[in-house]
């Protein structure tokens, strides 16, 4: 395999190994039984579809083509707008969930002595610092995270799966909470597959794939270990279940998988942030300093810096924290389906036929993002940040676009 298709690889999978995405296949796993393995199918099936939409030769392949898409599809404004929601909101608050995690589990895993939040601002210092070198060096990076964390799982599961603590017959009997929202919650783990730094060029989408079958093999790992209600139930089925399968050793095995799964998570939504302000900052709808293009150490430190606050201000110890990164995800679910919708219209309008498939799976996207919303016990304070968030990017949009559009009133570069 090339080295680009295995930077790729590791980009793609980053988020599936994030303690976030652990969380919500276990307790999902614990909500559904068995029934879990069909709904995993299906919603990939939904993803490779819109994957396979995106890579389609009709769309343009330069740099930036996404927001090219977008653009033809919604204008420059609500582009720029769905871009900036889909980005900033999740990086931020997902950082501060993930470090938090990651400086608990070194400190109850690893040195009971070492301050947890020390050990989350250490590692949100070396990421930082890691943004200000050249692309490369974070990618090779990513690469040896997203490797230590998926070994370690794997090593887990399979050492679960070949010494379970239930009969077969016994895990068919665990399947009665098949719902609506159980599934759309599945749509998060595999949100990160779309980070792939070749999706466009690649002809299949590995990362997409081999998240699947390591989320299946934990999933079956866990269910042949951990009763269904103590997964639902825990705030940590990662831990449980790898206390099950190998007793301490499967806990700090564990605990490598959370460290190096949040760096990769961490590093990998920091590369996208990069990615699309750049991009942004190229087709001119935002400031030019916010691309590393220009000034490399300035996004990195304001990201940091954002992180840094929340977590200083106790944002991370609040349960506000999981429906506000829930609410972060769904914005990328949206930005991800609108993009899809963008898509079906320019192909569409190029090719004269309608690509169906594509349509009907880019609106269950939409459809279970709504769900997301809809049934949670939070609700409220979800929807007031999702239209937080909306209107002021939109109001941002609209002020650099004007401003842009007074400096160069001819639209010349």
């Amino acid at each position: 395999m090339k080295s680009s298709s295995l930077l790729s690889l590791a980009l793609g999978v980053s988020w599936i190994f994030s303690p976030e995405a652990l969380v919500i296949a276990g307790n999902v796993s614990g909500q559904m039984g068995w029934l879990i393995f069909p709904s995993l199918i299906g919603v990939v099936i939904v993803y490779m579809v819109c994957s396979r939409l995106l890579r389609s030769e009709s769309l343009p392949s330069s740099p930036g083509w996404d927001f090219l898409v977008l653009q033809r599809g919604s204008g420059s404004i609500p582009a720029t707008t769905l871009s900036l929601t889909a980005c900033l909101p999740l990086t931020i608050l997902a950082g501060t969930a993930l470090l938090v995690t990651a400086g608990y589990t070194f400190n109850e895993v690893f040195l009971y002595w070492f301050p947890n939040f020390g050990f989350s601002f250490l590692l949100l210092g070396l990421l930082t610092t890691l943004q200000l070198f050249r692309k490369e060096y974070a990618l090779w990076l990513q690469l040896c995270f997203s490797t230590l964390a998926m070994g370690g799982l794997l090593l887990l599961a399979l050492y679960g799966i070949f010494s379970p603590d239930k009969q077969s017959t016994e895990l068919l009997q665990q399947g009665s909470g098949f719902s609506l929202s159980s599934v759309s919650l599945l749509l998060l783990i595999f949100v990160g597959h779309t980070l792939s730094v070749d999706q466009r060029r690649s002809s299949f989408p590995l990362p997409l794939v081999m998240g699947f079958l390591l989320s299946g093999l934990w999933i079956l790992a866990s269910l042949g270990h951990v009763s269904p209600e103590r997964l639902a139930a825990s705030t940590i089925p990662y831990m449980t279940t790898a206390r099950e399968i190998l007793d301490d050793p499967g806990r700090q095995l564990m605990g490598i998988v959370i460290i190096s799964g949040t760096c990769g998570a961490l590093n990998g939504l920091m590369i996208l942030t990069r990615n699309i302000l750049t991009t942004l900052a190229r087709e001119k709808t935002v400031p030019l300093f916010l691309s590393t293009q220009e000034k490399r150490w300035v996004l990195p430190f304001l990201l940091a810096a954002a992180i840094g606050t929340c977590m200083a201000t106790g944002l991370a110890g609040n349960e506000l924290l999981e429906s506000l990164l829930r609410s972060a995800l769904i914005l990328w679910l949206l930005y991800y389906s609108s993009l899809c919708l963008s898509a079906v219209r320019w192909i569409q309008k190029v090719s004269a036929s309608m690509p169906y498939p594509a349509l009907f799976s880019t609106l269950l996207l939409m459809a279970g993002g709504i769900t997301l919303i809809i049934d949670d016990p939070r609700r409220l304070e979800m929807g007031i940040f999702i239209f937080s968030v909306f209107f002021a990017t939109s109001v941002l949009s609209t002020c650099w676009h004007f401003i842009n559009k007074r400096q160069n009133p001819t639209g010349s570069p």
